[in-house]
């Protein structure tokens, strides 16, 4: 495996670098946008592409056909070549997921620790969350201190003095509706116990999470594969969403992973997601009808994860939604993910949330977190609707730009109004 970063002046000038060096075959790991220099000498360099080949692995044939099988199910087995022939994790410039890097180990004793403890991976990786949760914590109580100590004459509308004035009104300022300030402020406000006290903070941290459920990430089944539905509006980020999730369990998890997708309304959907099955070798089905979905299923019997892609629905048009409610109630997924953009208005959110959950919405999805400066929109949703929040994301690389929704890094978020 060759990996090389390339830069240039244009995508198009960096396309044409990858196969005039790595040949047309070569593969398309990343891209960003590099930033402007302050003091350009001559041209400068405006976007980074990295790109991989596989040198020692003969060419691909053409990619099949789906063809219809006996089930009526239009599929296509799993690839049988390992992860490693696609992305190296050892190699430079190999894109990883932020918040999921596992402990490094190779050959032998990465196979012997596996055999010997085959859940070892999975306890470090839930102590290395649990440490970077305490730090996120001790962070967020570092910044609310802070607020406390900007001013202690202001008066707020509601009453709150001093610090807490401050507090409620980057509240507000973040577009948190003033009912729902008001009442997280008064919950941790009172005359005798100060925010500086260990007991103010707890109960600050306490309140608000009782406010921000989060769901945590996906939970595995041991005998059955975990079903994981995506739904939602158009546009909202669905099948790219899909996509870094599918990425993180096949490669960075090493679980067996199928995908089923039921998008056949937008043009070359199928086939862009069956040209990512076959970069992180995962298999895939394609359902046409809610009769086709147990087939579908049964042809993922023996993988750990099922994530089902669906196609875009508009809340408000009746028909879609009854056709959504009818695969759905066929599907009978474990998880079901409500995938909603950041950047909508609070009572559109609201609306999807209220409508969609006919479909059985168990989880809040938020995405695009890096093109809105003000979350009080989620705040608000989550509150008036109860439902958890599974995960974030800020960005469309694939499969970097994800994490697992925490309280305590949102609202972070939300008071300094700073990237995730």
């Amino acid at each position: 495996m060759r990996i090389k970063k390339f830069t240039a002046g244009s995508m198009r000038e960096a396309l044409m670098q990858i196969k005039s060096e790595l040949g047309e075959e070569a593969i398309i790991l990343k891209t960003r946008k590099l930033p402007k220099k302050v003091f350009p000498l001559g041209s400068h360099d405006e976007v980074e592409v990295t790109a991989a080949i596989d040198e020692s692995a003969p060419s691909p044939p053409a990619m099949p056909p789906i063809t219809l099988g006996s089930t009526g199910v239009y599929g296509r087995p799993r690839p049988l070549s390992p992860v490693s022939s696609i992305i190296d994790p050892d190699q430079p410039g190999t894109p990883e997921i932020k918040r999921w890097e596992p402990p490094r180990a190779s050959g032998r004793d990465e196979d012997a620790r596996q055999k010997s403890s085959p859940r070892r991976s999975d306890d470090r990786h839930d102590q290395q969350e649990l440490m970077e949760l305490k730090e996120n914590v001790r962070e967020l109580r570092e910044l609310v201190k802070g607020i406390m100590k900007e001013e202690s004459g202001t008066v707020s509308d509601n009453g709150f003095t001093g610090g807490w004035a401050i507090l409620h009104q980057r509240l507000l300022d973040a577009e948190v509706k003033p009912d729902i300030a008001g009442e997280l402020v008064k919950k941790v406000s009172s005359s005798d116990i100060m925010l500086s006290d260990s007991q103010a903070e707890k109960k600050f941290t306490s309140s608000l999470g009782a406010i921000l459920p989060v769901a945590g990430p996906l939970k595995l089944k041991k005998d059955e594969p975990l079903v994981v539905a995506f739904i939602g509006p158009t546009g909202s980020g669905k099948t790219t969403t899909l996509a870094k999730l599918a990425a993180h369990c096949r490669i960075t998890r090493k679980k067996k992973v199928s995908i089923i997708t039921a998008d056949t309304y937008r043009i070359a959907a199928i086939e862009q997601i069956r040209m990512f099955a076959d970069i992180i070798k995962v298999g895939i089905q394609v359902v046409f009808s809610p009769e086709e979905v147990p087939a579908a299923l049964e042809a993922c019997a023996s993988d750990d994860i099922v994530l089902v892609d669906t196609a875009g629905r508009s809340q408000r048009n009746t028909e879609h939604m009854t056709d959504l409610h009818t695969f759905m109630e066929a599907l009978g997924a474990d998880e079901v993910h409500l995938v909603l953009s950041a950047t909508t208005k609070d009572s559109d959110l609201l609306d999807c949330v209220e409508r969609y959950r006919k479909a059985g919405v168990n989880r809040l999805l938020f995405t695009k977190l890096d093109e809105t400066a003000r979350v009080g929109n989620i705040l608000n949703v989550v509150r008036q609707t109860g439902v958890a929040m599974s995960y974030f994301t800020n960005g469309q690389s694939v499969p970097d730009d994800i994490e697992v929704a925490q309280t305590s890094r949102f609202i972070r978020r939300l008071l300094e109004g700073s990237p995730l």
